[in-house]
């Protein structure tokens, strides 16, 4: 179901002052929340490592120069938490920063393999569409969407703002990869990467806000 649709729907059953209501609800922007050492601590080896998904694949680029070491998803976890464990007058560094240290080669992991040509992370969006959502759990798919829309929001500064509660764009991003009609449509609906799906949303969420 996209967006526009779902819209509808909360607008037949609740009127269209209450839906706007909700929507307005969503709308606290994904930068208010602080995700830094405290916040990581706090969090499930699922949403970690979908946070650093998120984040990864916003942040990286086609030439391979930002995500330039070679790291499974859980070595890098694993080097977060020991980072704030090593370094407890810094708990209040945001989590990115300390990802980006990781990714750039600063802070030293174990196994690290510092990427060739061609090799590293360059795909921004690469297999997150809709298969990847629904093999994912709902706990690394809420990571994924705070990984993803915090980079967006810090990094891309001329882009607009993914403003929705992280919750929230994880009930819609759900929905619309889960559309009614056939299996075309289903297949259309997956094929599409989340980022796109996350920026659709916020297109409409505009839209709805004049």
């Amino acid at each position: 179901m996209g967006f526009l649709k779902l819209a509808g729907r909360f607008c037949c059953q609740f009127g269209r002052s209450t839906f706007l209501l909700l929507l307005s609800s969503c709308l606290v922007s994904a930068q208010s929340k602080s995700y830094d050492g405290d916040w990581w601590e706090l969090r499930t080896a699922a949403e970690q490592e979908g946070f650093i998904l998120g984040y990864g694949d916003c942040y990286a680029d086609p030439a391979g120069q930002r995500i330039r070491m070679l790291l499974d998803d859980a070595d890098i976890r694993i080097a977060v938490s020991t980072y704030y464990q090593g370094h407890q007058k810094f708990r209040t560094r945001p989590v990115a920063q300390v990802l980006k240290d990781i990714w750039a080669g600063h802070i030293s992991v174990h196994d690290a393999k510092r990427s060739a040509a061609r090799e590293g992370w360059r795909e921004r969006h690469g297999y997150f569409d809709g298969l990847w959502w629904k093999g994912s759990n709902p706990t690394e798919q809420l990571g994924f969407v705070e990984g993803y829309t915090t980079c967006h929001n810090r990094e891309l500064r001329k882009a607009k703002p993914l403003e929705f509660q992280p919750a929230n764009y994880v009930q819609l991003i759900s929905a619309w990869y889960t559309p009614a009609g056939d299996e075309s449509v289903v297949a259309h609906h997956q094929a599409e990467k989340i980022a796109d799906v996350l920026l659709r949303f916020s297109e409409h969420a505009g839209s709805a806000s004049r």
